[in-house]
């Protein structure tokens, strides 16, 4: 049977969060995220103050890919958070930054958008193709 001190110094371990928070009931602002012209995703983040929440979703039906660039957005953010940037300020860095070759990346064109919240960023990634109509 273990003993506590068979389980040797856990001082690195720490209960401190290091990463944006993935949902905001407040409003959040949003930018599609493209990979060789096509759209991959949204990345988006909490425009309030109190509001510590960022993130990417992929667009239904990108699989594996959109999984992948999810990976390299919440590294991104992640890194963002480490320096102290806000949520907005994360996001907004990679507006017309190169593409990412597995995540993609933000237009230099893109506008930022509004929503409500996370949940309705996350209802525009589920709407398909047919789904949208032209200028939206």
């Amino acid at each position: 049977m273990g003993r506590p001190t068979e389980f040797g110094d856990l001082s690195p371990w720490t209960l401190e969060r290091t990463e944006f928070f993935a949902v905001s009931k407040t409003p959040v602002c949003w930018y599609p995220v493209t990979l060789e012209g096509e759209l991959l995703g949204y990345l988006w983040a909490g425009l309030s103050t109190e509001d510590d929440t960022a993130g990417f979703i992929p667009r239904h039906g990108m699989g594996a890919t959109g999984f992948d660039a999810g990976g390299t957005w919440r590294g991104r953010l992640k890194r963002a958070r480490d320096k102290g940037m806000s949520p907005a300020e994360a996001v907004r860095q990679w507006v017309g930054a190169p593409e990412d070759p597995r995540g993609g990346g933000v237009p230099a064109d893109a506008e930022e958008r509004i929503l409500p919240n996370s949940k309705a960023v996350q209802v525009l990634a589920r709407r398909t193709r047919r789904d949208i109509r032209p200028g939206e």
